[in-house]
């Protein structure tokens, strides 16, 4: 038998090879692409901590456990006790922006009408030393 390979086999080997380095490179771009928006996220997310801390708010991220964005308008909160009555709160919902991801009337829309669909409510949390006690009725948190 001879290793010498046939003028088709040649072909359909050369095809093969030609269609996985495609895929290859694709992958790559793809994942630069994904490289890319994580380390956006990660800035807009340290630009906005900083500015917090300068400008003397707290900032609360929504993520899931493992760190990833969760789905929805709201990315964030940013809140501080109002500065001319100590019984206020300011707190603003925040979509995060980074790298090249522009605004869209439509997410502008979702983000006002968040702002009207928050729900507020009060509780006590009590700790008498052994467990806590939440107030009024133990609600979920």
């Amino acid at each position: 038998m001879s290793d010498e390979l046939t003028p088709g086999q040649k072909a359909a080997q050369t095809k093969k090879r030609r269609a996985a380095a495609s895929k290859a490179q694709q992958t790559r771009k793809r994942m630069n692409a994904f490289t890319k928006a994580r380390a956006a996220e990660a800035a807009s997310k340290e630009a906005l901590r900083s500015y917090c801390e300068q400008h003397g708010w707290r900032v609360a991220f929504f993520e899931g456990k493992t760190g990833a964005p969760r789905t929805g308008i709201i990315d964030a909160i940013v809140f501080r006790v109002s500065r001319k009555d100590s019984d206020i709160l300011d707190l603003r919902l925040v979509q995060l922006k980074g790298g090249k991801a522009g605004v869209s009337g439509a997410e502008i829309t979702r983000l006002k009408e968040a702002v009207g669909t928050v729900a507020v409510d009060w509780l006590i949390a009590a700790f008498d030393g052994k467990s806590l006690h939440l107030l009024p009725n133990e609600p979920e948190i």
